[in-house]
């Protein structure tokens, strides 16, 4: 029968109380050896209360190099005003005033202005009702023109006949996430 490995225990954090509070120090670990030197190389960080770690770097027990990280500052989220939709006071009845406007007496010249915007009016009107007939001739024309080009072929099946009235599904440019292309969907 085959050994049982034992498997290494994982090293705990050691905690130290002090007046920011609980800090941890994280056990040493063997980073490497240097290629020049050939000295070991170890790392200590060290997990402060305030959120910040300082790693230490040593070399056969000799301090070469240490690293401060700050705490990650917080997004400030902004918060959302509470508003209560304020509804006005509720307003008295009051009566309408009556009043009769006298009849307006008009001139020539205020006569003619007058039939001059009525005709320029009526005009504007006949010629969107001309621009609307116009617009729905052109379809037809456009459908017959095509029923003529395709005549020889709707003798033959009504699918092709379909396939030149009818459009097909429109092609999409989408962005590929991988390569940072564009594909091209149908």
């Amino acid at each position: 029968m085959a050994k049982k490995r034992k498997m290494s225990t994982r090293r705990s954090d050691q905690k130290i109380k002090s007046s920011d509070g609980i800090t941890r120090v994280k056990p040493v670990k063997n980073v490497g050896t240097e290629p020049t030197s050939g000295k070991k190389i170890q790392n200590i960080a060290v997990k402060r209360a305030d959120g910040s770690v300082t790693t230490t770097r040593y070399a056969d027990g000799e301090q070469i190099g240490q690293t401060y990280q700050p705490k990650k500052m917080r997004k400030k989220r902004v918060r959302k005003l509470k508003t209560n939709k304020r509804l006005p006071r509720k307003l008295k009845t009051v009566k309408a005033p009556t009043y009769n406007a006298p009849e307006v007496a008009l001139d020539d010249d205020a006569k003619k202005e007058i039939a001059r915007r009525d005709d320029v009016k009526k005009k504007k009107e006949e010629r969107e009702a001309r621009i609307e007939a116009r617009k729905k001739d052109k379809g037809k024309r456009r459908v017959r023109k095509i029923k003529r080009k395709v005549a020889d072929a709707v003798k033959t099946t009504t699918r092709k006949v379909k396939r030149k009235l009818t459009k097909g599904p429109r092609a999409r440019k989408v962005k590929n996430l991988v390569t940072g292309g564009t594909n091209i969907l149908r």
